[in-house]
């Protein structure tokens, strides 16, 4: 007998395990496109550093847009299980096609399709519609991670117990997921109950109940509607950075989590209750309107900041824009998946209503919530398939055309990215190399330096202008006065560029310099750059829209907001002064007489390097191998100074390639060289041809930014300290293709290269270095990542871990930031920064580990040759 029931079990369990494997087949027959777009979103906050930031910026300074992101995910939750019905529909998964029959109502000429239920007795494949479900759930998931995610380092910092968070996290994920399974479940042994019963008052209780059932549900989700206004006026008023922001984050995010349930579960029985007093909840024309109206909001709200970049408005977190254009996409493509769809259905349907013995038109109208002043509004069946026919022939048409269209700007010319050149004045005041040579040989009773900066978006951009501008203060000016050449890659190429700019102008006036890089530093460039790229950028691709606009597109907008903050200027237009005049009239001479040269350095696709320097070198001439000399083009033409700077800064995929007319197409300059190192040494190089400067030191300064070369920093110091020669790790596994990719993508392989070139070079006493790193707080598991694998040797742990403790707490000491309510943040891969991460930078800049390596500077510039 017990072998009997443990072997019903056994058949029981197994029954399940087939329905639900066969059930979420059907799920994702069906699903395809919102799994994708799913996809995108957990890519965008997981591989995507600025996503952090950039809800830190919300919860400091911008709750309205973060409020907006809930509202857009909310509708994105509901959206995303939708319409994969459709899809379901169309392929007859579960017998669905023949058991509804379609209409077409006309909404303002707007064709809203809805349908019918043809037998009552058809039963749904409830395991299938959990999964459904699911998909809207997986963005509250998606949710909670990013802002466990955004707090991770100031819970793991703070001495929190994270296992315990994370414990609590996870709860508030799933619990909705049950809530689901559980109200589901009851509706499905509901509907048995009522296809089993033969007593007409035992169906007549069941539906009571289910009644009864019905209605507490919708009043729960009214219930959790009005605990969503309120705990969204308190996030509003109260939300800061801290551990109970953290919580009330993570709080809203369930309760909309709970509130999506309610509605999906329970909208669509809320005819059951009391039709026209729940019209707005029951009716299938309803929400599906309330779709469309939001995504016609969320393009207006689109264009507005397609056009406030242009108008300098105030922009929204680049968040909001961002989830913004992944819903209308979405909601795009899934309208036109069910518009063809309907194409289909209209076609294949049995058009006679008489043979379907358990639907009449009233019952119809009624069940899909069309009001009988609304009946006009009702494609009748005797026009639908005249109506499939117009539409198929309109799909067909608009198809053509755009394949066309396609086809003609794919191949046409489009100046939207290149940058502008303009004819060079003969007579125009540039300096010369030989001029600037002789300035560098009066220099040389102390030592020379090259400067050079790490790539790294705003983030790199800001710390390399806040290292100069405190090493200029720290030696009273004398740094600049000894510096032979600026340069770098990426952020830190535009950050010596645009302090270039601020040394010109405000010579020695560090406290205004300061002032105009905080400007700088809360600028919204992420926000302008998206705005610009899936909108205004992107429709001007199509032809003949090419021709709209060229030369300027979102990085010239970009370096348009850079020159007006460090200029004071309020112009949409930038100047046409060549690179090379721009340096010497409005940089290089400056009251002091003398400023460092400058080397922006791009990269071409064809792998040669394409450089801008300041001065003016000969055409043939070797000053920089295996690069194209862009400040001086060939046809007697230039390009100005700010167009010029922002060649470098072209990370792939955000932003576009620099297209210079009879030379090629540039991208961001860490392609090649992330550091700026390479040029420097190849200025260097050069300039020891020069009997005179030969004999001088040079000292090369690197800023470095990056959070893997400070963690490469700190191995290589630990290894010194402990005398350890290799660290044996047991390696992780990797497919070749992820290690192909891995190897490939990888920035900073010339750069540690060329750092310790230097570092072995500095043993010759004209010969020196000095990295100044930005530092972070490093986890033991970071360095085991960098590494590639764990650690297996036990001591190596224990030394490993005790280092990094104290070299924590250091840094932990300088920003003092130890509580639970938090001031700063580290700065991440960025075009926004928050407002706690420019405090991050301004606590680090005054602390000993900077101060070491300036004071280190300041020794070098002491010294006699």
């Amino acid at each position: 007998m017990l072998f009997k029931k443990i072997g019903a079990l056994i058949l029981r369990f197994l029954n399940f395990v087939n329905n639900l494997i066969t059930s979420f087949g059907k799920f994702g027959k069906s699903s395809y496109l919102s799994l994708l777009f799913l996809g995108i979103i957990l890519l965008m906050v997981q591989a995507l550093e600025q996503a952090n930031t950039l809800l830190v910026d919300m919860i400091e300074r911008d709750k309205t847009s973060l409020i907006f992101c809930f509202i857009v995910i909310s509708v994105f939750a509901s959206v995303l299980s939708h319409y994969p019905r459709y899809i379901y529909y169309a392929e007859n998964i579960n017998n669905s096609r023949d058991d509804h029959k379609w209409y077409a109502y006309k909404w303002f000429g707007y064709a809203i399709f809805i349908f019918s239920k043809i037998d009552p007795n058809y039963k749904q494949d409830y395991k299938a519609k959990f999964f459904r479900h699911c998909l809207g759930l997986v963005i509250f998931i998606i949710w909670h991670y990013y802002i466990y995610q955004t707090f991770y380092s100031k819970l793991y910092f703070s001495g929190l117990d994270v296992t315990m968070i994370q414990l609590g996290t996870l709860f508030l994920s799933i619990i909705p997921a049950i809530i689901l399974i559980v109200l589901l479940d009851k509706f499905d042994v509901y509907q048995d109950k009522l296809l089993e019963l033969k007593s007409d008052e035992a169906i007549a209780l069941v539906k009571a109940q289910k009644k009864q059932f019905v209605t507490r549900g919708i009043h729960t989700l009214f219930i959790c509607f009005g605990l969503a206004i309120i705990l969204g006026g308190i996030i509003a008023g109260t939300l800061n950075f801290s551990l109970y922001g953290y919580w009330l984050l993570q709080a809203f995010t369930f309760l909309l989590a709970i509130l999506y349930i309610m509605f999906r579960v329970f909208r669509v029985y809320a005819k059951t209750i009391n039709f026209y007093r729940y019209y707005f909840l029951s009716s299938s024309v309803g929400y599906l309107r309330y779709y469309f109206v939001f995504a016609i909001v969320v393009v207006l709200f689109l264009i507005y900041s397609n056009v406030a970049v242009y108008n300098k408005w105030k922009l929204s977190n680049a968040m909001l824009i961002l989830l913004s254009y992944i819903f209308v996409i979405y909601y795009s493509i899934a309208c036109l998946v069910k518009y063809f769809f309907m194409l289909t259905i209209f076609k294949t349907q049995k058009q006679d209503l008489k043979n379907n013995p358990y639907v009449t038109e009233k019952n119809y109208l009624y069940s899909s919530g069309v009001l009988k002043e609304n009946w006009s509004n009702l494609l009748s069946l005797d026009k639908q398939n005249s109506f499939a026919i117009r539409r198929r022939l309109i799909a067909s048409i608009v198809t053509f055309v755009i394949f066309i269209f396609g086809i003609l700007s794919y191949t046409s010319e489009t100046q939207i990215h290149e940058l502008q050149s303009y004819a060079t004045n003969k007579n125009e005041n540039s300096l010369d190399i030989e001029v600037f040579k002789d300035s560098l040989r009066s220099r040389t009773d102390k030592p020379l330096f090259f400067v050079a900066a790490h790539g790294g978006g705003l983030k790199a951009n800001i710390w390399t202008m806040k290292v100069l501008n405190e090493v200029q203060l720290k030696t009273e000016g004398e740094f600049l006065d000894q510096t032979v050449s600026f340069s770098g890659a990426s952020g830190g190429m535009m950050g010596v560029s645009l302090y270039s700019v601020l040394g010109g102008q405000h010579t020695d006036d560090f406290m205004t310099i300061g002032s105009k890089i905080d400007s700088v530093a809360r600028e919204n460039f992420a926000s302008k750059d998206l705005a610009l790229a899936f909108g205004f950028d992107f429709v001007r691709k199509i032809y003949p829209l090419n021709n709209i606009g060229k030369y300027k597109d979102r990085s010239y907008y970009s370096m348009v907001t850079y020159r007006n903050i460090l200029e004071d200027n309020t112009s949409m237009t930038l100047d046409s002064l060549s690179f090379n005049s721009y340096w010497k009239t409005k940089i290089f001479d400056n009251k002091r007489g003398y400023f460092p040269s400058l080397i922006v350095n791009t990269a071409k696709t064809n792998g040669r390097r394409g450089v801008f320097y300041s001065v003016k070198y000969p055409q043939d001439s070797t000053v920089f191998y295996n690069s194209d000399n862009l400040s001086q083009l060939r046809n007697d033409h230039s390009i100005a100074y700010y167009e010029a700077i922002s060649s470098t800064n072209r990370f792939p995929g955000l932003s576009p390639a620099a297209k210079i007319k009879g030379y090629g197409h540039y991208i961001d300059a860490g392609a090649l060289d992330n550091s700026g190192l390479l040029s420097s040494l190849d200025l260097h190089n050069y300039l020891l041809k020069d009997s005179t400067l030969n004999k001088t030191k040079k000292v090369f300064v690197e800023i470095i930014n990056g959070r893997n070369n400070y963690i490469w920093y700190l191995v290589k110091k630990f290894k010194t300290e402990n005398e350890i020669t290799h660290l044996k790790i047991d390696e992780v596994e990797q497919d070749n293709i992820i290690a192909d990719l891995k190897t490939g993508l990888n920035l900073d392989k010339i750069p540690n290269y060329l750092s310790d070139y230097l570092r072995d070079r500095s043993k010759d006493p004209l010969i020196g270095y000095v990295p100044i790193y930005l530092p972070f707080q490093i986890e033991f598991d970071e360095v085991q990542s960098f590494l590639g694998g764990e650690l297996t040797d036990k001591n190596q742990i224990r030394l490993l871990d005790t280092f990094l403790n104290r070299e924590n707490n250091k840094v932990k000491e300088e920003i003092d930031d130890n509580g639970f309510e938090w001031e700063t943040y580290e700065p991440t891969l960025a075009r926004h920064l928050s407002k706690s991460t420019i405090t991050y930078y301004d606590r680090v800049i005054q602390s000993t580990l900077i101060t070491d390596q300036i004071t280190e500077i300041k020794k070098l510039l002491n010294q006699q040759n």
